[in-house]
């Protein structure tokens, strides 16, 4: 059970209307049973008005994981709870639908929910010794080439163990959310969404010379890029990041807040699974 909810914020893409009209008709509702609600137009790139967000009890996003995974870096230094209403395709982090949201948001505004608190990393790059960029990721961190089938080439160490030099088209640092997401497409494992670990999951490595492995959030993660060919990205997500050079290095750590998704009481991982195709009853 989780607290009475009261005032909401209402985050659709600017560019989806049926999400725009979605938005208009909850909060006409929110605001019949009492409660306070506001919308805001936002997209992947940016969120909008995040500093007046604070005293907020819930956030609702409308969309996919994309929108929710936007906002959630937005607002991953406020700690507000977030819930998705499902508007895309996968949906793996929303819980509601269009069709059932006035039953399950009945329940959750009355504080019948659970809390799913999820890590999340916080990352740097340094370059020459100066800070190049910083942010967030909700599901991954990926290092990979851009149009030009190059491999890199990677060192990596885990805290003060040298994990090894590797050679790949790239590399994936996958939260268990995120484990599901490009992780496990390049072989990676599916992690339970709520343990302190995270992924590192090699992008077609030379020789298979580097296997996925899962390792617990206690140290950082440091990795130094010693090859970079032309357009080698950081992503964020999927959605955002920069171009890296030789020499950067980027540092991965359990940032000190975890994401609170908001989950209704009938919502379980292993129904989610099998759902969304993930796992296949025999």
């Amino acid at each position: 059970m989780g607290k009475i909810i009261s005032k909401i914020v209402i985050v659709h893409n600017v560019e989806n209307e049926l999400a725009a009209n979605m938005a208009r008709q909850i909060r006409r509702w929110l605001v019949g049973e009492g409660r306070s609600a506001r919308i805001v137009a936002s997209s992947k790139e940016e969120v909008h008005c995040v500093s007046t967000w604070g005293d907020a009890d819930m956030i609702l996003t409308l969309g996919g994981d994309g929108t929710l995974l936007a906002v959630a870096r937005a607002v991953q230094d406020m700690g507000i709870p977030i819930l998705g209403l499902n508007l895309g395709k996968v949906g793996f982090l929303t819980e509601l639908s269009p069709t059932d949201w006035r039953e399950s948001l009945t329940l959750i505004l009355r504080g019948e929910y659970d809390m799913s608190q999820r890590l999340v990393i916080s990352f740097h790059v340094l370059r020459r010794g100066q800070e190049y960029y910083r942010g967030y990721a909700i599901n991954d961190l990926v290092i990979s080439c851009g149009s030009l089938a190059r491999m890199i080439r990677l060192d990596m160490w885990y805290g003060n163990d040298h994990l090894g030099t590797v050679r790949a088209d790239g590399m994936i640092v996958a939260t268990p959310t995120g484990s599901s997401g490009y992780s496990i497409s390049a072989g990676g494992p599916l992690i339970y969404p709520e343990l302190n670990v995270f992924a590192l999951t090699p992008i077609c490595p030379f020789l298979h010379a580097f296997r996925p492995m899962v390792l617990p959030f206690e140290n950082d993660l440091r990795i130094l890029v010693l090859d970079a060919a032309p357009d080698v990205y950081l992503t964020q997500d999927g959605q955002t990041g920069v171009v890296l050079a030789a020499g950067d290095n980027i540092f991965a750590s359990r940032a000190e807040k975890r994401l609170n998704l908001i989950r209704p009481l009938h919502s379980q991982y292993a129904h989610k699974l099998k759902s969304k195709g993930f796992v296949r009853e025999s």
